[in-house]
């Protein structure tokens, strides 16, 4: 196997046949392709979901038992008239994907190739230097490998305990079967996959031919927070695509093997972001109306999609009395008590008097900000998804007034459930909003004549390509463009990409650490992902609250083999350090904490860390 890759394409494709080939049990021919499609990607990244699951469990959570369970999947379910259904349809992908290439609508289909590939450079060249995803999204993947299990992790970072843990379970396993962290910022791509897969069936469902709707599906990954985010292990591009997953499968018709689907989507997007109450509310309000006399179907799926996504909520009511915690809420009379205000969502990185604003008069002056060249960035706070943007009264038009409004229910849906939060103005919370939009677009045009459409599906895709080349020096906002890295050593990259500072001194410190040994740190550092090494080697652990200085302190440190350490370093534990150099020797602090770093001195008769 490559280095790079490992056995992740071996186990993504078992996984991708083992749910094909359920999905065509559940819808058999010669029901359409495209729906086959998105049910077999729902089964597969709920497998994913579940797998990491039972191996973290029963402590197993190793790349060979994932490899494994993968394996076992395929193999459980595939038989011989499985496999050539399977034939049959990836027969069929491979026209679908000939006629995206074929036509005026080529241009958008190239520009989401073309951002794909510059995000999977970007996963592959750069550190993992995203934020949230160093914050809260990543430690659980470490957690889960350096254990063997899924637990809760020890920290004192509160949405690495509290956050829902869908995505990140996906990235475990996707991260089970590398050889390193490389690639770990890409786990997002299955659900771009599945994303795209589902914007292209509501449109089709709408009458607009395959080749036109794959390829304007596709350039919603061109949409420039869509690509930026691709290079990140954040949730948000998965988030979006369950919710168009689950759309798909609510406004479908109501079968069993589309409940299932709704019931795995459904769960997957609960689980995926705490925003996502209040659209599953409304997915699973519109299941449930739509069911008619197979309404027991749609609440047991309902039900299922609860369980399934549901445990952070359940968790956080019990024991917080809040299913959001920490964030605390107000609704009318009622009041959910949590240490962070949803307010905090309005006033990061915006205007002074934004968070003032009314909903609409917030979403109107995120809107109204035009994003310049370079200005984009995986974290966007305000302005457009993009140049694409520009074309939304067009799309209203051609949907009021064109020959396809009668089928315009479920992207209305994927509109309002997109917009259902009230960070809706923050444009990485709603990456399904530009779907809807190139659903829109293809819908509404759809029966105008050649000419017209042309003239749209062209459209698109400049303005895709556009988008791509203002957001691309967002994937390097510290270097050169992304495309010149090929040649730069490692310390090149790392600083080409950090959002963080202090790439050389970081990396220096985690190089200290051997197998066995472990980085230690405190409340002081905000991002505890920063600590893992990428190859995996050494451990990382919170040090407990009790323990603070003297004996105590040098007894954890030794029983832990704590290598280097990040403390507070306006607090007793760094006084102690300081006090100690012939043990301790400080590395640095923090340039965006409080945190201060020290090595710790190898045992007597071991090579000291310089």
């Amino acid at each position: 196997m490559p280095p790079v890759v490992g056995w992740l394409p071996l186990g993504a494709a078992a996984l991708w046949l083992g749910g094909h080939v359920l999905a065509t049990m559940l819808l058999p021919g010669p029901g359409p392709l495209r729906e086959r499609l998105c049910l077999g990607l729902t089964i597969a990244l709920a497998a994913a979901f579940g797998l990491v699951e039972l191996l973290g469990a029963l402590g197993w959570l190793t790349g060979s038992a994932a490899l494994v369970g993968c394996l076992g999947l395929a193999a459980a379910v595939t038989r011989r008239a499985g496999l050539e259904a399977v034939r049959r349809d990836a027969a069929g992908l491979g026209r679908v994907a000939i006629a995206a290439l074929r036509g005026p609508w080529a241009v958008a289909a190239v520009a989401g190739l073309v951002a794909v590939g510059l995000a999977s450079l970007a996963a592959l060249w750069l550190e993992s230097w995203g934020w949230d995803a160093l914050a809260y999204h990543l430690p659980p993947v470490h957690d889960a490998l350096q254990t063997g299990r899924v637990r809760e992790v020890p920290t004192h970072v509160a949405y690495v305990r509290a956050y829902p843990q869908a995505i990140e379970r996906v990235f475990t396993l996707w991260r089970l079967l590398l050889p390193d962290e490389r690639l770990v910022d890409l786990g997002q791509l299955p659900f771009a996959l599945a994303g795209a897969a589902g914007l292209a069936t509501l449109a089709r469902r709408a009458g607009v031919r395959a080749g036109r709707a794959a390829g304007l599906a596709l350039a919603w990954w061109a949409t420039p927070v869509v690509m930026l985010q691709l290079a990140h292990a954040y949730v948000d591009v998965a988030h979006a695509a369950l919710a168009v997953l689950a759309v798909v499968f609510v406004t479908g018709p109501v079968d069993r093997g589309r409940l299932v689907g709704a019931a795995l989507a459904l769960g997957l997007f609960l689980g995926s972001k705490p925003s996502a109450p209040l659209p599953f509310a409304l997915l699973a309000a519109t299941l449930t109306l739509r069911s008619g006399r197979r309404w027991p179907g749609a609440l047991a799926a309902v039900a299922a999609a609860l369980v399934l996504g549901g445990e952070s909520y359940a968790r956080g009511w019990l024991v917080h009395g809040n299913p959001v915690w920490p964030v605390a809420l107000q609704a009318g009379p009622i009041a959910l008590p949590g240490p962070v205000t949803a307010s905090m969502f309005f006033v990061l990185q915006t205007p002074p008097g934004f968070a003032e604003l009314a909903w609409w008069d917030r979403l109107a002056a995120s809107w109204s900000t035009l994003p310049g060249p370079g200005a984009y960035g995986y974290d966007m706070r305000l302005g457009l998804h993009g140049p694409v943007h520009l074309l939304l009264p067009l799309a209203i038009f051609s949907l009021a007034f064109g020959t396809c409004r009668g089928r315009s229910l479920a992207t209305a849906l994927l509109g309002v459930v997109s917009l259902a939060t009230p960070a809706a103005f923050w444009p990485r919370f709603t990456l399904a909003l530009p779907g809807a939009l190139l659903v829109a677009l293809a819908v509404g045009s759809e029966g105008w004549s050649r000419r017209g459409r042309a003239l749209v599906d062209v459209s698109i895709g400049a303005l895709a390509l556009a988008g791509v080349v203002m957001a691309a020096p967002g994937l390097t906002p510290d270097g050169p463009p992304i495309w010149t890295l090929g040649g730069a050593t490692s310390l090149q990259r790392a600083e080409a990409a950090t959002a963080i500072g202090q790439a050389r001194a970081w990396l220096a410190a985690r190089e200290t650490i051997g197998d066995g040994e472990c980085f230690a740190y405190d409340e002081s550092v905000e991002v505890p992902g920063l600590l893992w090494r990428p190859d995996g080697r050494g451990r990382v652990a919170y040090v407990p609250p009790e323990v603070v200085e003297g004996p105590a302190l040098a007894a954890w440190l030794a029983a832990e083999q704590v290598r280097a350490i990040a403390v507070d370093r306006g607090g007793p534990r760094a006084a102690w350090l300081r006090g100690q150099p012939e043990r301790f020797t400080r590395l640095f602090s923090c340039r965006t904490a409080t945190c201060e770093v020290f090595a710790v001195r190898a045992r007597e008769g071991a090579a000291s860390i310089p």
